[in-house]
């Protein structure tokens, strides 16, 4: 567990530092590009694409020069496993030609690191091609940093064996092959591709739905903080560009054979506002001098909670009506999705996900809740759309609410968070434990020293009485 996670640190820590995830060519000097060192090319008898590092262009370097290099390696590397899609590759050494003032102990040790700490598991086979034999010994030292494993990986060989592991057609002439390919920079087909988890997000705002003129679907503006304001000003933004629907009956299932049905008169789901059933929350948003709305910011569903609630309490000495919208009125069941909270008194409306709906597919949803004061506090649910209708459109409050999803309990992240934080717990633990020990011990410590302090004190005095007693014999 610690390996792993301070493996994962380093991991986040390189990409940050070399900023793997933004690293282009435009960030990356391109007169190393046009050496060859470093190049793609054909596939190896497994399918797995081949990296070729060309020993013979290579010059030993050093300072800021060498981390230029470096990035030059992680460009190179990074490109290929977002080609790749995760997919191994081989990787060739071209030793041909290459002479002692091509070895560079450490270059070659930051490229073993990469594939090691950075880019695990990502080789198939290590090729060398014609290892110079005054190499030998700088090559056993590189071998000496590549961990046990990866020995199985190395294979060394020449013009008359090389065909074992790469087909001949994509063998090139120089490895006694049939491909007469040379390298040559060209931008476009060095260009980086895309991460694969950011190309789905390429498209632009505008082709994404608005909600209140916010892409993406989130409140903007006070909507955002719970607060309220008048539709006559944004009723058009609601009913039409920002997708707030309403919330119809669930239709009957075929297999419970019944249809669900809301009781005509929402007032029978009403109570007193001093019922102890009451859901409490931290969060109250007030619907202008109408209703009182809980939770009054966001509604949260978990893998244990496919169920909420919303409270309505009356605040006016007269009716309220109300109105539930959602973004996504196909995920949830609502009821009632309307009615009128008579005086005094309070409506809880029940929010359900529907079949197949996790909480992490209504984290961008939200739902509005309309109110407006009316004479009469009961109202048939048959006639609650003709009411709305007649109502002026300034005197309509709105209120949004988000939906979170909490994070599953088996989630792999969550738990590898929930060890992290009770690995700190335990350390903090033992240093209150080491600090408060070494508190006792400085203070045993002043202790022992006042004694020893107080002991030779009457020391010195005994050895002053002796030696005065001794005199006043001799004296005598």
């Amino acid at each position: 567990m610690d390996k792993a996670l301070n493996f994962m640190i380093d991991a986040v820590k390189f990409r940050k530092e070399m900023c793997a995830n933004d690293i282009s060519l435009d960030t990356v000097d391109n007169t190393l590009f046009s050496k060859g060192v470093m190049c793609t090319h054909g596939q190896d008898k497994k399918g797995c694409r081949i990296a070729i590092f060309n020993a013979r262009f290579h010059e030993r370097v050093s300072g800021a020069r060498f981390e230029d290099v470096k990035k030059f390696l992680v460009f190179w590397i990074e490109k290929v496993d977002r080609e790749e899609k995760g997919k191994r590759i081989s990787l060739f050494f071209d030793m041909g030609n290459a002479g002692m003032s091509n070895v560079d102990i450490p270059f070659i040790s930051y490229l073993v690191n990469l594939f090691k700490f950075y880019y695990p598991d990502m080789l198939n086979n290590i090729m060398v091609f014609e290892l110079p034999f005054i190499m030998t010994a700088a090559w056993k030292i590189v071998k000496n940093m590549l961990p046990a494993k990866s020995h199985q990986l190395i294979k060394f060989v020449s013009k008359k064996d090389a065909n074992t592991l790469v087909p001949a057609e994509c063998l090139l002439t120089r490895w006694g092959g049939e491909d007469s390919w040379a390298y040559s920079f060209d931008p476009e087909e060095c260009a980086m591709p895309p991460l694969p988890f950011l190309g789905a997000q390429a498209t632009g705002a505008e082709d994404k739905p608005k909600v209140n003129g916010v892409a993406n679907g989130h409140a903007g503006g006070k909507m955002a903080n719970g607060h309220v304001r008048s539709s006559q000003k944004s009723s058009q933004g609601h009913d039409s560009a920002a997708k707030y629907l309403s919330v119809k009956d669930p239709p009957s299932s075929p297999e419970s054979g019944h249809k669900v049905r809301f009781p005509d008169d929402v007032s029978t789901n009403s109570d007193e506002l001093s019922d102890s059933k009451l859901q409490e929350d931290s969060s109250t948003a007030e619907l202008g001098k109408l209703l009182e709305v809980t939770p009054g910011e966001q509604l949260w569903f978990g893998s244990s909670k496919t169920k909420q609630t919303i409270t309505l309490s009356n605040i006016r000495r007269a009716g309220v009506a109300f109105k539930v919208k959602t973004t996504s009125p196909d995920k949830f069941r609502v009821r009632p999705s309307s009615g009128v909270v008579p005086t005094g008194r309070r409506v809880v409306v029940e929010l359900e996900l529907c079949d197949g709906v996790t909480p992490q597919h209504v984290v961008t949803d939200r739902f509005l809740i309309l109110a407006a004061g009316v004479p009469h506090e009961r109202v048939p649910a048959r006639d609650m759309g003709r009411l709305w209708r007649s109502l002026p459109s300034g005197d309509k409050l709105e209120h949004c609410l988000r939906c979170a999803a909490a994070p599953a309990l088996n989630d792999p992240l969550m738990a590898l968070v929930r060890g992290l934080g009770t690995r700190l717990e335990a350390v903090s633990q033992r240093l209150e434990k080491q600090q408060q020990l070494a508190t006792e011990t400085e203070q045993q410590y002043a202790k022992t020293r006042r004694r020893l302090g107080v002991a030779l004190a009457l020391i010195a005095a005994t050895a002053v009485a002796n030696l005065c007693l001794a005199l006043t014999v001799t004296r005598c």
